[in-house]
């Protein structure tokens, strides 16, 4: 697939607000990644693509994944026809609180396909891995996010990062920020005819700044649409560096004490995350997993009923040499958890944010000395524990300053909220034109029999 060439389009770190999750339904799609998944017992697991989009079915509503979004209201946007200011393209798909219009499909086309083409250029020939083909319409290929097809994927993406991009905007304007004298002029670059864009085009072969334009983003849109996107786009950003960078001196000069108020200022952000300010613990731990259906993978009742059996059972055989050493020798033998049954069942020194909810809210009790022991059921089954202590540890630290923007963002996304409606929502389908060019050039290539 022959990618369009964006150099002259792309602002520094234009995905910069990808990587919050404040604004929308909270829950991160799943992204291709070699980051590994952290389940309920510590134990990491390296996501595969593949398995991903093999089990995924977006028409199956026991599949998905929750779309508090709507992006999965359409099971196709795509259309293959569009001029600027058609009624496709001028058609508002976002509102604030008040019911003003905030953005068209002229605009979405600049978050969108800069989605998809920051994921071919990070991922490249090794996106067939995650099951994106690049000749296909997004529509009909399944993505990573169950549920999902890889055109409501970006979607939810572009969607998501608008979210935040408008609420600093907004808060950026009520607040009186202004664009540094640099920011207005990469802002006042994009019209100025003898400006980077208008100089790429004609550089790249292209009659004007437009026509450059709708060759990278769709024949709907213009100047002005990349205008008005990227006027919400610099100013949020700019506004965002305005109010961080004072937090950031206080967490250097003051560490401990800025967080804590940091913390406290923010305890509605806050009690929607793991994170407690206190320090690490350590804990052993028995994982005994249900028995799945081998076929569909489900787990029974019964099967639910047996491993709770098994857990007393332990537990009941471990009471009888109540020692830390006879709780690890039962940890390796019997325990399902694979990143921990050859060390005795031990997680060392983990922070409150580390592990699911009801495994944290055992291990993180505050009444908890050494040697208690319980049995506590999470997804992953039933874990019989055995607490050892907390640690010199303050691993509370990390956790609360790299929650930092996801907090201030929470508060601006409750102020400024934006509702989209997607059932007004339109994709130029560049994939496609693209697919559609390449058999062409290629046809053309090819001599004659």
């Amino acid at each position: 697939m022959n990618l369009k060439k964006l150099t002259a389009l792309l602002l520094a770190a234009l995905l910069l607000f990808g990587t919050l999750t404040a604004c929308g339904n909270g829950n991160e799609p799943s992204t291709p990644s070699e980051s590994a998944a952290t389940d309920a017992s510590g134990a990491t697991e390296a996501t595969e693509a593949t398995e991903a989009t093999e089990a995924t079915d977006p028409t199956d509503p026991t599949d998905a994944e929750e779309d508090e979004l709507g992006v999965t209201t359409l099971s196709n946007y795509a259309i293959l026809e569009a001029t600027p200011h058609d009624e496709n393209m001028s058609a508002a798909i976002a509102f604030d609180a008040d019911g003003n219009p905030v953005m068209t499909n002229a605009m979405l086309q600049f978050p969108y396909w800069l989605q998809f083409f920051n994921f071919m250029n990070q991922y490249g020939m090794y996106a067939e891995y995650f099951g994106l083909d690049s000749s296909m319409p997004l529509a009909e290929q399944l993505s990573m996010t169950q549920g999902r097809t890889w055109e409501q994927y970006f979607l939810e993406e572009a969607a998501r990062d608008f979210l935040q991009q408008y609420a600093l905007y907004r808060a950026a304007l009520d607040n009186g920020h202004v664009l540094s004298e640099e920011e207005q002029t990469v802002l006042d670059d994009i019209t100025d005819p003898n400006g980077s864009i208008a100089t790429g085009a004609a550089e790249a072969g292209f009659d004007s700044a437009e026509a450059y334009l709708q060759d990278n983003f769709g024949p709907g849109v213009d100047l002005q649409d990349y205008y008005d996107y990227v006027n919400v786009y610099l100013t949020a950003n700019s506004y965002y560096t305005a109010i961080m960078a004072p937090l950031e001196e206080a967490f250097e000069a003051d560490g401990e004490t800025a967080l804590r108020a940091f913390y406290d200022e923010h305890a509605e952000y806050f009690a929607t995350t793991p994170i407690r300010m206190v320090n690490n613990v350590s804990v052993r731990h028995i994982l005994i997993s249900p028995e799945q259906d081998e076929t569909t993978g489900a787990i029974s009742d019964e099967a639910w009923a047996a491993a709770e059996r098994t857990a007393n059972e332990l537990l009941a055989q471990w009471q009888q040499n109540p020692t830390e050493d006879n709780f690890a020798a039962l940890a390796n033998d019997n325990s399902s958890d694979p990143g921990s049954n050859t060390t005795g069942g031990l997680y060392e020194d983990f922070d409150s944010s580390t592990m699911v909810a009801e495994f944290t809210d055992w291990s993180f009790d505050p009444a908890r000395v050494y040697g208690d022991t319980g049995i506590v059921k999470t997804t992953y089954g039933y874990h019989i524990m055995f607490f050892i202590g907390q640690t010199e540890t303050k691993g509370w630290v990390e956790a609360v300053h790299s929650k930092m923007p996801d907090a201030i963002l929470f508060e601006l996304c409750d102020a400024y909220p934006v509702t989209f409606d997607f059932t007004r929502v339109r994709i130029f389908d560049l994939v496609t034109l693209m697919a559609n060019e390449d058999a062409e050039a290629a046809s053309e290539e090819t001599p004659a029999p």
